[in-house]
């Protein structure tokens, strides 16, 4: 089987020219997993920036990122917004940027199976379960 997601000569540079990564290669097939690891300031974050198409203003990606045939260097935002949690998502370090102290788990869980999935009423409650229970929530019921 193929690669679901290829990237080739992957570069982030800044406005002013500065090469923050420089050249990265890599494919993933379907249902592979990748874990980028590296000195604090080597571009992990960047690169999966860069993958979501989220890079900060004064950045730019260049080189090629294919998710099944499309390139997502240089597409519009509908293109973006259509994969992301979808078809490619990133856990960053900082679970405070990702998750709300105010809102319940199942909460946090029910939103992207909603958006994405389009997973409503008694479906969408059980999902959220079968997910808490997955990672061995305890009281998923509750949730």
């Amino acid at each position: 089987m193929g690669a679901a997601l290829q990237v080739r000569g992957l570069r982030i540079v800044t406005d002013a020219g500065s090469e923050l990564v420089r050249d990265l290669d890599f494919d993933l097939a379907p249902g592979e997993r990748l874990g980028l690891v590296g000195e604090s300031g080597s571009g992990k974050t960047l690169t999966g920036l860069a993958l979501l198409g989220l890079l900060p203003s004064g950045l730019t990606a260049g080189g090629s990122i294919r998710l099944d045939g499309t390139e997502l260097i240089g597409a519009g935002e509908r293109v973006l917004q259509r994969v992301r949690g979808s078809r490619i998502a990133a856990v960053f370090q900082d679970p405070s940027s990702a998750l709300d102290p105010l809102m319940r788990v199942g909460d946090q869980i029910a939103r992207p199976l909603r958006r994405h999935r389009g997973l409503q009423g008694a479906a969408l409650r059980a999902a959220v379960r079968a997910a808490a229970e997955e990672v061995r929530l305890p009281d998923a019921e509750r949730l």
